[in-house]
């Protein structure tokens, strides 16, 4: 099961040649997750989530406009407009730390509304996230296709805008009435939307879902997660060339999920956070998102500050 998440950290470095925004928001979405003590579930912890996201901010590698948008004023038009690449490196880990459904669908939603309010971007994700809920916990090792595309249509379709508004519109960034349009009739139009792809599995509007849906049937995958559900379903004797500490948190998330975890070890009781451009070369000091800190060289260069601190997982460079 942990190899989905695996598999998304290898493609990711294959294809870039290092850990880009999409593996490193994987990171700091798994490094949020906490166990649940009234409940058999693994939730987002989201005061932890909210100081990584910051200080991923200083050490990114790329990013997508909607990820910028989070600090600060968030701009309406781009929390709307823009499509948000990155989700699906954060649906990945709530799907495996978690066995109840309704519980990733509820992380899903509020994680994606996070970063965007793009309708097409909360459809696909979240019939992303059941279509991968399907297949992670597949006992019998084959899938019906007919099956799970009615599955997911029988998802979305059952997907009330106003049990949803109900439930979620206090999550969103910024007012529902800064929609640009008749945001209740968009809603609409957009599950519409979907389920027609559904029927005919010809779409490029949701071309992830689509190609995920095909790399089912056995097609290779075209797109991000596509490629990285291919290489879970059908190649999985290969073996991982990423860190150590990558590699290290596929047993991670899966011990999250059988509950093997204390979550007061996993608990931030005080937050430390030393700006990280105060320190000079070769001091050391203590943060409480990243442990033990070294830095390791301090320069300007082309106006822009850098800081390249070594900690126990691995090397960053800090940039302002």
């Amino acid at each position: 099961m942990e190899r989905l998440l695996l598999d998304l950290f290898q493609k990711d470095y294959l294809n870039n040649k290092n850990y880009t925004y999409i593996s490193q928001l994987a990171v700091i979405t798994i490094k949020s997750l906490l166990p649940m003590k009234d409940e058999e579930g693994i939730r987002i912890d989201y005061r932890r989530f909210t100081e990584e996201y910051k200080l991923w901010l200083n050490y990114r590698n790329g990013d997508n406009s909607s990820l910028l948008n989070t600090q600060g004023r968030v701009i309406h038009e781009i929390y709307w407009g823009q499509i948000d690449d990155s989700i699906i490196s954060r649906i990945i880990p709530l799907v495996l730390a978690n066995k109840d459904y309704s519980i990733i669908e509820e992380e899903t939603i509020k994680n994606i509304l996070y970063t965007t309010g793009n309708l097409q971007v909360l459809f696909e994700g979240l019939a992303l996230t059941y279509l991968l809920f399907l297949v992670v916990n597949n006992s019998n090792g084959h899938l019906d296709n007919d099956k799970l595309i009615d599955s997911i249509k029988d998802k979305i379709i059952s997907f009330s805008q106003t049990d949803f508004l109900e439930k979620y519109e206090s999550c969103y960034r910024v007012n529902i009435e800064t929609y640009n349009g008749n945001y209740k009739v968009a809603f609409e139009r957009e599950k519409l939307n979907l389920l027609n792809s559904l029927y005919t599995l010809e779409s490029n509007r949701y071309s992830a879902l689509i190609d995920s849906i095909k790399v089912i049937e056995g097609n290779e995958g075209r797109t991000f997660i596509g490629q990285v559900l291919y290489d879970y379903l059908h190649r999985q004797n290969k073996g991982y060339e990423i860190s150590a500490f990558h590699l290290s948190l596929g047993e991670y998330i899966i011990n999250l999920r059988k509950s093997r975890i204390d979550p007061e070890k996993l608990k931030i009781k005080e937050y430390i956070l030393p700006d990280i451009f105060s320190f000079e070369e070769g001091q050391v000091f203590y943060h409480s998102l990243l442990r033990e800190v070294k830095v390791i060289k301090k320069e300007v260069k082309d106006k822009t500050l850098t800081s390249l601190i070594q900690t126990k997982t691995g090397m960053y460079l800090f940039r302002k």
